[in-house]
């Protein structure tokens, strides 16, 4: 079975007026994305959204990594307008909050793939080279050391950074380094 997985499409990443937004880049993958969450549906296949959910006193906006963002109880966490109504009411979406770049760390993703087998995670959303990178090399560990049958599929037209460079260098990695099938 297939998943999609869905990294931090929320408002103050995507929303141009967002906190800590993509600029253009986040804006321009929405058609595909939406695209795919469409396909995703129509085939009755699981969609995992994982998106930030922080507060003031989290290690990256208390240290200045970066300003205040998907700060929980905040419209800035939610998940893109448009995007939000596609899964809206559909029961094979699930969603969890996470605290650190990598969707796999202390969140229920893991275990949901291999309780629900799924073979292939299919992933979109931003940043390139922050989240959606530390993601792949999450998923990259568990199935180096659980799962070897685990694919993962990052779709280059349904991922995006607001720094093109090291979006490019992190799709490259993806590529290379994590062997991430690039779609």
């Amino acid at each position: 079975m297939e998943a999609l997985l869905l990294i931090d499409l929320a408002r103050d990443f995507i929303d141009l007026d967002g906190s800590l937004n993509c600029g253009r880049a986040g804006q321009e993958i929405l058609p595909y994305v939406r695209k795919v969450i469409e396909q995703f549906r129509r085939d009755g296949r699981p969609i995992l959204d994982i998106r930030d959910a922080h507060t003031m006193e989290d290690f990256e906006i208390r240290a200045g990594l970066f300003p205040p963002h998907c700060l929980i109880g905040t419209p800035g966490r939610d998940l893109e307008a448009g995007l939000a109504a596609l899964v809206e009411g559909y029961d094979r979406y699930v969603t969890w909050p996470k605290k650190t770049y990598d969707a796999t760390y202390e969140t229920p993703l893991l275990d949901y793939l291999d309780e629900h087998r799924i073979g292939r995670v299919h992933v979109l959303g931003v940043c390139t080279d922050i989240c959606v990178v530390s993601t792949c090399l999450g998923l990259y560990k568990h199935r180096v050391t659980k799962r070897e049958d685990l694919e993962i599929a990052v779709h280059r037209n349904g991922v995006a950074s607001f720094n093109s460079r090291a979006h490019e260098m992190a799709l490259e990695h993806m590529d290379r380094v994590l062997k991430c099938t690039l779609v």
